[in-house]
């Protein structure tokens, strides 16, 4: 029996020091939001989209003025003209409007398509940049504050990440 024993402690003792040390897990929280709130590229995609923005809204503006004036023509021209003559310049009248559709959506879509590409080239850069602070901290996982209910303040990376990238990517440039 004092065998057995001594052979299970001696069997323990070489499993113990067999197995390879498992290394410590280093963790770190990132808060996304904030860098898309606080950078100064995130900043100057806000202003020129807000820009372009009121650039459109502007020429919509105009366009729907001058719509509205030449459907108030149309409607005093309806009694002084045939119902043919009429009809026809209704039909033209719609397809300015028609038109005028299709030319808001496609600002739309110009201008959701540049956003799309600059805030991805933000994200691009916020990856690259985490990266490189968690390989400089030797963090072993970085994490987005958004999944995370609870950490030490000491785990939070966000302000050298946001640092980082007002550096490297003080502007992006909206592409339309």
């Amino acid at each position: 029996m004092k065998h057995v024993f001594l052979s299970l402690v001696a069997l323990t003792l070489a499993t113990v020091f067999a197995l390879p040390a498992q290394a410590e897990t280093t963790i770190g929280v990132v808060n996304t939001q904030k860098l898309l709130a606080e950078s100064s590229a995130a900043k100057s995609i806000r202003d020129q989209l807000q820009n372009k923005q009121k650039g459109f809204q502007a020429e919509l503006d105009a366009k729907e003025k001058a719509l509205m004036k030449e459907d108030q023509e149309l409607s005093k021209q309806q009694a002084n003209m045939e119902k043919a003559a009429f009809e026809q310049k209704v039909k033209d009248f719609r397809g300015k409007a028609a038109a005028a559709q299709r030319e808001i959506q496609g600002k739309k879509i110009q201008l959701d398509k540049a956003l799309s590409g600059a805030l991805e080239q933000v994200n691009t850069n916020v990856v690259n940049i985490t990266q490189e602070v968690a390989r400089e901290k030797k963090l072993n996982v970085v994490i987005s504050a958004s999944q995370v209910l609870y950490a030490e303040p000491t785990l939070d990376i966000t302000a050298d990440v946001l640092a980082r990238l007002n550096k490297k990517l003080p502007t992006v440039s909206l592409k339309f």
